[in-house]
């Protein structure tokens, strides 16, 4: 069994092919797929994947460093509100 440490599943380039993609990894081994955060507009996307593959994808909760902007404080604001509200599967970027 092999794991995705670091996917970026939601990003844009893969709407066309997101759940195809997904599944040649699930074929080729590849059983869990871990999911950072970027910033604020990512999370809808990545929260919306791991729901449609509970088992297989997993919400990591953060600020990517290259996100980081003149409103860091307000982007880290999001990610505690989100941190007091659910688990993640892990936490970091």
């Amino acid at each position: 069994m092999f794991t995705d440490t670091h996917t970026h599943l939601y990003d844009q380039r893969f709407d066309q092919d997101r759940e195809e993609m997904i599944r040649r990894a699930l074929d080729a081994g590849v059983q869990k797929m871990y999911i950072p955060n970027c910033d604020h507009g990512t999370i809808a996307p990545m929260l919306e994947i791991e729901s449609a593959w509970p088992e297989h994808c997993f919400a990591m909760m953060g600020l990517h460093p290259c996100y980081v902007k003149d409103d860091y404080e307000t982007e880290l604001a999001v990610v505690e509100k989100w941190l007091a509200e659910r688990a993640f599967a892990a936490v970091g970027e």
